[in-house]
């Protein structure tokens, strides 16, 4: 099924139809087939614990159970938060215009995880969007591809190859730089005063027992 996504900036709604960019599609890909002895490809199968039975692709399935050990069917799950109150529901963005107000730094779009990468394909474009994305502008958008609990970050920008989606995860640690201060430092050893002849004898004598 082919996705597309509406967008509404400028007071005119562009639209776009969506294609997955993959590593395979990048890079190629490599298939490992296992043969048999004739030259036959063989089929992954699973056996089990008891070593009684074999089964093939196909055979095994998730079930999820509740704390009586009866099944629940998946449409009966609730998403709960942290406190165990049910998270809202957001609907999938397909059909929806969404709305671009708020534009994206190119430090807050490196600040991210990049998880998939799509290529738009221009149904319809605004002259206001296609100006602001040839001038190198990063856009915040909302892109479900079905309904979910969780707003997934996604941009919207352009270079010569084309109109890319990108949809990332919020990176949790900081970058560092050559302006980064030093952090201070208790280390007994670092703050010790010691020349480089003595630190070369060190060295020496370790090597030395080593080899002995």
């Amino acid at each position: 099924m082919t996705q597309s996504i509406d967008i509404n900036y400028g007071g005119r709604v562009s639209r776009f139809t969506l294609t997955l960019i993959d590593r395979k599609r990048l890079h190629g890909f490599k298939r490992r087939i296992a043969l048999d002895e004739q030259g036959i490809e063989c089929n992954s199968a699973l056996l089990t614990r008891d070593g009684r039975f074999l089964l093939s692709a196909g055979s095994t399935a998730d079930a999820y159970l509740d704390a009586n050990g009866d099944v629940v069917q998946r449409g009966d799950l609730v998403a709960v938060d942290a406190e165990g109150k049910p998270l809202p529901t957001l609907l999938a963005t397909a059909g929806r215009p969404q709305p671009v107000e708020e534009t994206a730094t190119l430090e807050d779009f490196l600040n991210h995880v990049v998880t998939r990468v799509y290529l738009l394909e221009t149904e319809t474009l605004g002259a206001v969007l296609e100006k602001e994305l040839r001038a190198g502008t990063i856009f915040h958008i909302s892109f479900r591809a079905r309904a979910s609990h969780t707003e997934t970050p996604a941009f919207l920008l352009a270079n010569d190859d084309g109109i890319f989606l990108v949809q990332a995860e919020a990176c949790h640690f900081d970058f560092v730089g050559l302006e980064q201060a030093i952090a201070e430092t208790d280390n007994e050893w670092e703050a010790e005063e010691t020349d480089g002849d003595a630190f070369a004898i060190e060295m020496d004598w370790e090597i030395e027992h080593a080899v002995a």
